[in-house]
């Protein structure tokens, strides 16, 4: 990698190794909203044989559904070890290559290459405001022009109900993190990398961005929908509930009103 890493990269790596991040989005029926309702959108943009950049790619699932579909995938991860993973899983697939990279610094990559960009995790593992804009308009420059990006964001609301007021104790939970009572805030994630924020902080940065290099939003979507806070409902669904299920989440999926509730958010953006 060409930029030396920080210590919130550092601690990036050390989260996630040894952590099975190619089975997150499968090994439950809420934990499969993200990729189902992520692949809703993705088709709203991909024309056939389309050449994508998956920057942050993780354990590869989004890399390899969209070779599987005839396009040919650019992963670029982080983490070694899911670098390593992958070169083995698609060792020989002309479709994809597979890079160990930061997603401050893609000058590897070429500009105005790609019909899609993928950035699904390197923003919300990222701290520093600069740092994340920069991450951002390294994915515009190798966007073709009027090329979808796709960018993730961890949500402040949905994980903290779901993993903190829907625990067995609440209130000896919200001691393990740093939490600002009177706005109901999370102000420090312990133990994790991923940096939850509020909408007001996403259009910030998306709004600075957009002005400094000309950008224009799409849309906004949620990823899995308030899938995580009723997890222990959707995880016992039928499969002919749960495709209702799916039909309600795509239906509502860019309703501002129910936004907030979404552990994940995409804002898609153009060059």
């Amino acid at each position: 990698m060409s930029k030396e890493l920080t210590a919130q990269e550092k601690k990036v790596i050390e989260q996630y190794s040894g952590f099975p991040e190619g089975k997150r989005l499968s090994y439950t029926k809420a934990n499969e909203t993200e990729f189902i309702i992520t692949m809703h959108y993705l088709h709203k943009f991909l024309k056939d044989g389309a050449i994508i950049a998956d920057i942050g790619a993780g354990g590869g699932t989004y890399t390899k559904a969209l070779a599987e579909e005839g396009h040919k995938v650019d992963a670029v991860e982080l983490t070694p070890e899911y670098v390593k993973q992958m070169r083995q899983e698609f060792a020989g697939n002309d479709r994809i290559r597979v890079f160990e990279g930061n997603a401050r610094d893609l000058s590897f990559l070429k500009d105005d290459a790609y019909d899609l960009v993928l950035l699904m995790g390197p923003i919300y593992s990222l701290k520093d405001f600069d740092e994340r804009k920069q991450a951002c308009k390294e994915a515009l420059r190798i966007a073709k022009p009027g090329a979808p990006v796709f960018i993730a964001f961890c949500l402040q609301d949905a994980p903290l109900i779901h993993e903190i007021f829907m625990s067995e104790d609440p209130a000896g939970e919200i001691t393990t993190i740093g939490y600002d009572h009177e706005k109901a805030l999370v102000t420090d994630n312990t133990g994790s990398s991923r940096i939850l924020d509020t909408i007001r902080v996403v259009d910030e940065l998306i709004d600075d961005l957009c002005i400094e290099t000309n950008a224009q939003k799409v849309c906004r979507f949620t990823q899995d929908g308030m899938s995580q806070i009723i997890s222990k409902y959707v995880n016992s669904m039928s499969d002919e509930s749960f495709a209702e299920w799916i039909q309600y989440l795509i239906a509502t999926a860019e309703r501002t009103d129910l936004m907030g509730y979404s552990d994940h958010i995409v804002q898609v953006i153009k060059k």
